[in-house]
This record gives structure tokens, C-alpha cells and sequence, in this order.
């Protein structure tokens, strides 16, 4: 039985492992290459899920909306089959108070990891972000960060049920919501009502897709984004 609830600090380790699974065929193989897998201290794929975990802990921290869905075993046991890890505005800091660092200088990075294609594509989808939708960005909308699936636990509905939750917490804040995709995601995120905005980009050689969710509007109503 499938269920979703928040996540918690203690989620991460299974997070990490996730996330790395999940993003093997694309991301991963960019951000840690095998020219730099013999530099790792434990082995790259140990570094790149301990790297993934402990980011989500600290993006939790900040005030991140992280939710996970636990699939019920039969043993009775639970386990972690898929998260998503969502930006709000009322996870920025006030505009008044700079920004201490961006995400590719707070965390210590492992030394299988290219430091350099992580710069690259976090600021490639910076500019795209501002590209797409002004000087403000995502600032005023739920944006989505990351969303992965256990690759084993796949067509269960998973990453649906987790994008569709932070969609109504979105509508009920009365706020859109943005992300960027990769090809796999894109198809999920087009039935859930996301528009691709833009031209299809490319991170590393993975191309991506900048993509738009309008929530329903009421007659008169005041928009906020």
C-alpha cells in the first residue's frame, strides 16, 4: 500500500540512493563521470548517494517542502519508493537578506563529483529559468526541484501521486508551479498539466525542458504570479 507523507532528515540516506538510481541514465553520468570515479574515497556511486542525502538534508533545513511516498510491505516493514522536494516562496529567504551561496558552493562536494558541470548546469538553468520567466523567476511559484522514483518501483503511480499533492498545495497558496524536465519526466508533467515554455535545452547532453503548470483561476480573482 502506497501513502505519502512528509519527509524528515532521517529520509535522506534513502533520498540519496534514490536520487541516484533515478538519475543514472541522465544527470549522473554527467555530474560524476568514470574519468573521475577512481578519485572517489568509498566508490562513486556510495559518494554520489551520501552527496544526494546529505543536500536534501540541508535543503530540508532551509524549509524545502520535501514529501516521500512509503510503500507497506507485506513483512509489515515500510520503505521509501519515491520523493519530491519542492521551492516556495515561503522557503526564500526575505528579499531584504542576500543570498549566502548558491546550491553548487553550501554543500562539500565528493572529489568523484565534476565540480565544473555542476556550476555549469545549475547556472545554464538559471538563465533559462530567468529567460522564461523574467527577472523574478520561479520566486512566486512552487517550484519543483527534484522528483525521484525508485527505477524498480516504476508505473505505480508514484510520481504522479507525489507532483498532483504539490499541485493542490500550490493551488491553495493560489500559486503556478515550474520545473525543469528531463525526457523521462516530461510526458508525467504534460498529463499533470505543465506546459513546456521555451525551447528544449540541453544539460550536458541531456536535454531538458523548461515547463509551466497555470492553476485554474476564479472569475475576479486576483493573480498573484
Amino acid at each position: 500500500m502506497l501513502t505519502l507523507r512528509e519527509a524528515t532528515v532521517a529520509d535522506s540516506p534513502r533520498i540519496g540512493v534514490i536520487g541516484r538510481d533515478s538519475f543514472g541514465p541522465t544527470l549522473s553520468r554527467i555530474l560524476f563521470p568514470a574519468h573521475l570515479h577512481h578519485l572517489a574515497h568509498t566508490d562513486a556511486a556510495t559518494e554520489e548517494a551520501e552527496w544526494r542525502a546529505a543536500r536534501n538534508t540541508r535543503r530540508i533545513k532551509d524549509g524545502k517542502k520535501t514529501y516521500v511516498v512509503v510503500d507497506k510491505l507485506e513483512d509489515g516493514s515500510e520503505q521509501i519508493v519515491g520523493y519530491a522536494q519542492w521551492e516556495t516562496p515561503d522557503s526564500l529567504p526575505p528579499a531584504a537578506k542576500p543570498q549566502t551561496a548558491s546550491e553548487t558552493e553550501v554543500d562539500v562536494l565528493p572529489p568523484s563529483l565534476d565540480q565544473d558541470a555542476l556550476k555549469e548546469i545549475f547556472g545554464l538553468m538559471e538563465v533559462v529559468t530567468e529567460q522564461t520567466l523574467g527577472k523574478e523567476g520561479h520566486s512566486q511559484m512552487w517550484y519543483l526541484m527534484i522528483l525521484g522514483v525508485d527505477p524498480t518501483q516504476k508505473r505505480r503511480g508514484i510520481g504522479k501521486m507525489l507532483v498532483k499533492h504539490g499541485l493542490e498545495q500550490a493551488a491553495r497558496e493560489k500559486r503556478d508551479a515550474f520545473l525543469i524536465a528531463t525526457p523521462e519526466g516530461k510526458y508525467l508533467y504534460s498529463l499533470l498539466g505543465f506546459e513546456q515554455v521555451g525551447e528544449e535545452i540541453a544539460l550536458g547532453d541531456v536535454p531538458h525542458y523548461a515547463m509551466l503548470w497555470k492553476r485554474p483561476r476564479e472569475e475576479g480573482e486576483e493573480v498573484l504570479n
